[in-house]
């Protein structure tokens, strides 16, 4: 990419599932609920300006689901990639944490310690997330021109990911970004830095 010529990179989270509050949702494959593709439309309604030159997906199905409301809208097809995809909790996913915490207590807490660096059982780590997620941006910045757009339909845990990569925090920090189902976060990236326009808003933003 040319030095300074910006790019935008917008970063939305898919929308709501019915996987009830409490459980662990990672990389098990739940769509969208009703709600949740009313959430995601509404957002894409509030879209102005031209359409993004790239448009690209988590290959989980409630991403891809709400990736595909853009699609409609700017005519283009999503590019499903599954370094985007969630935290693999690996054996607690689709189980209540609550029950995790009881009947698994002694590696609970060690990864609670340790979230950063240690796996769930048969997962990954925050770690890992970071290392797949740098994999995609890498290859995205080497492959963006002058003034494009380009959106990303991902999950919490990969959102957090790319935007400690482009904040610089420290992966520990990474719990303290808040980010909501059908919400969308904007960065700009030019002359080799990255600047924050909004995180987890509830629409796009003009500038």
């Amino acid at each position: 990419m040319p030095r300074g010529t910006p790019v935008d990179l917008i970063l939305i989270c898919h929308g709501s599932t019915d996987i009830a509050a409490g459980i662990c949702l990672g990389q098990s494959d739940p769509p969208l609920s009703a709600g949740g593709f009313t959430d995601v439309q509404r957002l894409a309604a509030g879209w102005d300006g031209p359409a993004p030159r790239f448009l690209f997906s988590s290959d989980l199905r409630r991403a891809q689901q709400s990736a595909q409301v853009f699609a409609a809208r700017f005519a283009i097809e999503p590019l499903a990639d599954a370094r985007l995809r969630e935290v693999d909790f690996g054996r607690w996913d689709g189980r209540r944490w609550d029950e995790i915490v009881k009947q698994d207590a002694q590696r609970h807490a060690h990864w609670l310690e340790n979230w950063v660096i240690q796996e769930a059982p048969d997962g990954e780590s925050f770690a890992d997330v970071l290392r797949r997620t740098g994999a995609w941006l890498a290859a995205l910045l080497g492959s963006t021109g002058r003034d494009d757009c380009v959106l990303a339909l991902a999950h919490p845990g990969s959102i957090r990911a790319l935007l400690c990569h482009a904040l610089g925090l420290p992966p520990g920090r990474a719990m303290a970004i808040g980010i909501d189902e059908a919400r969308v976060s904007r960065l700009r990236y030019g002359n080799g830095q990255f600047e924050v326009r909004y995180i987890n808003t509830t629409r796009f933003e003009r500038d």
